[in-house]
């Protein structure tokens, strides 16, 4: 036997199989999939306050930007006045 062998040798050999143990995995694997079952089931679908004022504030907010930024890419491109003092 090779001195490399015999310095891996305990790395290669399988684990033995354990009726214990393998009830222990499949009990913990049954547990939380139960577990995760349930606390799927109790997450509301819906956010509990209403959202709406500020998903509109939000879209508006970036909108205002994305026009703003496509002005002063206006302006840079010389399609644009760009003496607005927002523009510069």
């Amino acid at each position: 036997m090779s001195v490399w062998a015999a310095s891996v040798g305990g790395f290669w050999d399988p684990v033995r199989f354990s009726w214990p143990l393998m009830g222990i995995l499949l009990i913990g694997t049954v547990v939380l999939t139960i577990g995760f079952a349930v606390w799927m089931v109790l997450q509301p679908e819906e956010p509990e306050h209403d959202t709406t004022d500020l998903v509109k504030k939000a879209a508006e907010r970036d909108r205002a930007a994305a026009r703003t930024v496509g002005r002063r890419q206006d302006a840079d491109a010389g399609r644009a006045d760009a003496s607005e003092p927002e523009l510069r």
